[in-house]
Order: structure tokens, then C-alpha cells, then sequence
């Protein structure tokens, strides 16, 4: 027997297999309305029965009963129709999935179920005497029909609208990937011939490269605007943040690189090249101070008020930036550094930090400061490490602010260093330093500790109107030449424990000045035991408010809560011991 494979059969035959599928209109329909069990059966018999009793009732019995019987039809009715309506809501899931399987057939049979029951259904009431007049309930059920297919009508076209919204974002979201996809291509183009510029024997090529790079990575961090999607902005975010890390890391590894053909000895002398080198050397230097600028341009924002200091990010403060072992021969003087991560950095010329902020952990540990060097002015927001690192001539840090631990342990300063009026917020560490010249702490402020100990001080020192605010250590410290502390402030513990002062005993008196320590202070605290061998410091004894001390001689007594000093305290020998000095 040959088999029919015309379109028509086709088609008539898929329409066969719609309509005998477990999620048919028709067998949904079928096992909401069908009872399936014998309980069933009772709710649409009573109805059935009622409905012959008033067709034969309807002429003989009297109205009243007449109306029982209609009201007990109608709870009936009512009754069936609930239950009717429960099975429905149970198999709701199985009407969603056959409307969207076979939506012409679900049309089709709620068209001719509805027009069905609007026909046969007054007519029935007609014939039963239920009713009159058929014509207003025929109306009634159409309109109830038209109704059905209405709300179904508005589905489909809803669907139909948000199936087409649905393609709309796709689209839109296939438009924007591309969108981003043609972007970051373009970004690797930029990328590429900028670094080719930098890295090429052009300087002015090089120069130019420089804001390119940092734009680019501008670029790459510019990428909220490019999806509404989540997902793809945390995607975003990620790739932005590791390119725009590369191109920082470029950066920075251009500053790490020993300029063109140039060796230490070069940049050692750099005044002893010819002209040319010379000018080679000052465009090279343009182009390395370019970049910290780029990099200065977006660090965070510091302000100081009222001292208490504030931070505001940039754009690049959440980035790494290693200087480390770069050669640096030009000066960073007012810039703002991110992460001065100079560990290990040699600078030759003159290096000029004046003005600069730092305004995170600035790192000069092991760094070799070949000639003269400058802090002045400079601002660690963050802990500043200077810990084993060559001052080979002068190194000035008058001004500078420290708001936070500072470390000098182990640094050699052989040349004078000056921290002239400087401000240590936090501990300030100079354990086991070496001054090879004269160290000049004039006017600086120790908030918290302030340790010397073991420090080696070849030349003056000088300590004149320093405020240490919290201990102050010079335990195992040399002093070969003077030491000034005349007019220094001692507001906790200070120690000299083993001190040496080598030629000369140590200053804490001059014509106009005299050192304070707090009245505050339990004797056992002035610790003034220098080792043996070494000048002594003169022994003085001093009152206030009836409490006596032993300080040095010429020193006095303060009370930080009342201002009340006393008189300069006196040889010991020589102390009288009377009653209460008078205040200043």
C-alpha cells in the first residue's frame, strides 16, 4: 500500500496528532468537564433528575415548590460549577502547556465549545420551563464566549509583544557585544602602536606614547555605560581592571629600565657627557617625569585640615606601581604618588621630593641616594620605610609630615640630615642609624615614640624646641660631638640608658631656652644613666606644687593641665630644697 505524502495529508495528519496528544485542548478539556470517578457522577445525575421533575412538574405543582426546585438546581448548578472550576485550577499547568502547544486547536475548541453551550444550554432551560425567553440568555452566554476570547485574544497579542521584546533586547544585546567586541579591538590597535612608540629610539615618539597609554587605560576603565547586564558589567569590570593594570605595568617597567645605552657611570655624571648625551639624557628624563605626572594626574586627593588627613580616591589608587631597583636621575618634585614602591632604587643627581605626596606607604627601603636629596614639604600619608637606605650627602625633610609610623632603622646618613621642624604623627623609628653628619630634629614633633636607640651621631645633633609627646628613646645611642636638647619638650618617659657622649656633655640649657619635662612623670621613668666612659649629664633637682625631681641641670618642670613651670633646676649640691618655686 502506498503511503500519501502529500502537503495536504501532511498536514491533516499533523492535525490528527495535535488533536490525540496527551495535552490536546480536547483532552484537557475533556478531563476537566468528564467525571472521573463515581462521586462525580452525582452533582450532574441530581442535576440531570431535578431538571426532568420540573419539566413534569412545572404545570401541576403550586409555585412555592416550583421554587425549591429551581433553588436547589441552582445550588446544584452552582456546586458543579465549583468543582468544575477547582478541577481546573488543579490542572492548570497541563491547560498552560496545551495553550502553548496548540493554540489554534485551544481557539478553535473554546469557539465551538462556547457557541455549543450558548445554543443548547437556553435551549434546554427553554424546554424545562427554566425559562421564558431564551433570547436574552443565548445573549448572554455569546457575550460571555466573545468575552473568553477576547482575554485569550489579549494574551496572544501580550505574548506576541513580549516575544518580539524578547528579540529586540537580544538583538540589542548581540548589537552591544559587538559594540564592545569592535571597541576593545580598537583598544588593542591603540595599545599596540602606542607601545611600539614607547619602547622605539624616538624620544619624541616615546613622549607621545605616554598619554596615549594612560588614556588608553582611561578608556578601559570608562565601562558602566557599555551593559545594562549584570553579568557582562562583573565581566567588564574584571578585563578592565587587568588591562588597565598592563598598561601601568609598562609604565613602570619603562621607568625601572636603565635609559638606551647609559650606565650607572653616566648618570653618576651626567655633567661630564657631551652635549649631545647630555640632551639625549634631559628628553629621556622628560619623557620618566611624563609619566609621573600621567600617574599623579589620577591618585587620590589629600586633605589636611585642622590635622586631621583626608583621602579622596582617583581613578588609578587601587592599581600596583613598582619603581623598585629603577634608576631615577630627575627630580618628582610636587607630584602625587599613589604607592611609592622605590625599594631599592638608586638616585643619582640630585633627588627632589619637595612637595610630594604620598599618599600611600611610601617604600624606600635599601635605596641609594647618590647625592643631595629632598623631602622638604613632603607629606606621608601612610608609613614612610627609609630602613637601611644610603643618604650619601645631604638629605633635607624640613616640613615634612608623617602621618604615620616612619622608619629610618638602620639608615646612613653621611652628610647632614635635616628634619627641621618635621612632623612624626605615629612612631618614628631611627634605631641603629648612622649621621655621618650633623642631624638636625630643630623644632620637630614626636606625637607618639620617638626611638633613637642605638643611633650613631658622628657630628651635632641637634634637638632644640623638639616635642616628644610620648617616649622618647636614646638607650646605647653615641653622641661624638654636641647634642642639643635646649628647649626640648619631654612629656613621658625618657631614656638615656648607656648613652655615650663622646667629647661633650649633652645641652639642655642655653641663654634664651631650657628643656621642659612633664611634672607628671615618676621619677623612675628619667632614666640619665650614661655608660661608663661617657661626659655625664649634670645632675639637677627642681620643684613644682611640693613634687621633686631630678632632671639636668637648667631644665624644669611642666605641668601640661595648669601651664605651670618651674624655676630651672639646680646643681644638685647646690639645691637648697625650699618650698615651692614660683610659676612662670
Amino acid at each position: 500500500m502506498t503511503e500519501n505524502n502529500t502537503p495536504e495529508c501532511k498536514y491533516h495528519q499533523a492535525e490528527d496528532t495535535a488533536l490525540s496528544t496527551p495535552d490536546s485542548p480536547l483532552d484537557v478539556l475533556s478531563s476537566i468537564i468528564k467525571p472521573q470517578t463515581g462521586k462525580e457522577y452525582i452533582l450532574p445525575a441530581l442535576i440531570c433528575l431535578i431538571t426532568l421533575v420540573h419539566f413534569f412538574a412545572f404545570s401541576q405543582w403550586d409555585s412555592f415548590w416550583i421554587n425549591i426546585i429551581r433553588l436547589s438546581l441552582s445550588i446544584l448548578t452552582i456546586s458543579y460549577i465549583i468543582n468544575i472550576a477547582h478541577k481546573a485550577y488543579n490542572k492548570r499547568l497541563d491547560i498552560i502547556k496545551s495553550f502553548n502547544n496548540n493554540q489554534p486547536q485551544f481557539f478553535t475548541t473554546i469557539v465551538v465549545f462556547g457557541g455549543m453551550l450558548a445554543i443548547f444550554i437556553p435551549m434546554i432551560m427553554n424546554i424545562t420551563k427554566l425559562i421564558d425567553n431564551s433570547a436574552l440568555l443565548t445573549t448572554a452566554l455569546l457575550t460571555i464566549t466573545g468575552g473568553i476570547i477576547a482575554i485569550f485574544g489579549y494574551y496572544i497579542t501580550h505574548q506576541k509583544s513580549e516575544l518580539e521584546k524578547e528579540q529586540m533586547n537580544m538583538q540589542k544585546q548581540k548589537d552591544a557585544r559587538d559594540h564592545i567586541r569592535q571597541l576593545h579591538d580598537s583598544y588593542n590597535d591603540r595599545f599596540d602602536k602606542a607601545v611600539a612608540e614607547l619602547n622605539s629610539n624616538d624620544v619624541k615618539s616615546a613622549y607621545a606614547a605616554v598619554p596615549k597609554l594612560a588614556k588608553l587605560a582611561d578608556a578601559w576603565l570608562d565601562y558602566k555605560d557599555l551593559s545594562d547586564d549584570k553579568k557582562e558589567l562583573k565581566k567588564l569590570k574584571k578585563k578592565a581592571k587587568k588591562e588597565a593594570q598592563t598598561i601601568i605595568n609598562i609604565l613602570c617597567k619603562y621607568i625601572r629600565t636603565m635609559p638606551g645605552e647609559y650606565t650607572e657611570e653616566d648618570l653618576k655624571n651626567i655633567g661630564a657627557l657631551n652635549s649631545a648625551d647630555q640632551d639625549k639624557l634631559k628628553n629621556e628624563s622628560e619623557v620618566r617625569r611624563l609619566i609621573f605626572s600621567e600617574i599623579s594626574d589620577r591618585s587620590s586627593t589629600v586633605i589636611i585640615k585642622e590635622d586631621e588627613i583626608s583621602i579622596i580616591p582617583g581613578t588609578w589608587s587601587n592599581f600596583d606601581f613598582d619603581f623598585s631597583r629603577a634608576p631615577i636621575f630627575y627630580p618628582l618634585n610636587n607630584l602625587t604618588i599613589e604607592k611609592g614602591n622605590f625599594s631599592s632604587a638608586k638616585f643619582y643627581s640630585n633627588a627632589d621630593f619637595s612637595g610630594v605626596t604620598f599618599t600611600q606607604t611610601a617604600d624606600f627601603s635599601w635605596v641609594t641616594f647618590t647625592q643631595n636629596v629632598r623631602f622638604s614639604g613632603a607629606t606621608f600619608a601612610q608609613n614612610a620605610d627609609f630602613s637601611w637606605t644610603k643618604f650619601a650627602q645631604n638629605a633635607d625633610f624640613k616640613r615634612a609630615t608623617f602621618a604615620q609610623n616612619a622608619d629610618f632603622k638602620r639608615a646612613t646618613f653621611t652628610q647632614n640630615a635635616d628634619f627641621y621642624e618635621a612632623a612624626f604623627t605615629q612612631t618614628a623609628d631611627f634605631s641603629g642609624m648612622t649621621f655621618d653628619q650633623k642631624a638636625n630634629f630643630n623644632g620637630a614633633t614626636f606625637d607618639q615614640n620617638a626611638d633613637f636607640n642605638g643611633a650613631i651621631f658622628t657630628q651635632n645633633a641637634d634637638f632644640s624646641r623638639a616635642i616628644f609627646t610620648q617616649n622618647a628613646d636614646f638607650s646605647w645611642a653615641t653622641f661624638t660631638q654636641n647634642a642639643d636638647f635646649a628647649g626640648a619638650t619631654f612629656v613621658q618617659k625618657r631614656s638615656f640608658k648607656d648613652a655615650f657622649f663622646k667629647n661633650c656633655a649633652p645641652t639642655f640649657m642655653n641663654e634664651i631656652l631650657g628643656a621642659w619635662f612633664s611634672v607628671h612623670t615618676v621619677q623612675e621613668d628619667y632614666i640619665f644613666s650614661v655608660s661608663s666612659g661617657s661626659k655625664p649629664i649634670p645632675p639637677g633637682e627642681a620643684e613644682l606644687d611640693g613634687i621633686e625631681r631630678q632632671i639636668p641641670v637648667g631644665a624644669a618642670l611642666f605641668d601640661l593641665d595648669s601651664g605651670r613651670i618651674s624655676e630651672p633646676a639646680k646643681p644638685i649640691e647646690e639645691s637648697d630644697n625650699q618650698g615651692e618655686t614660683p610659676s612662670k
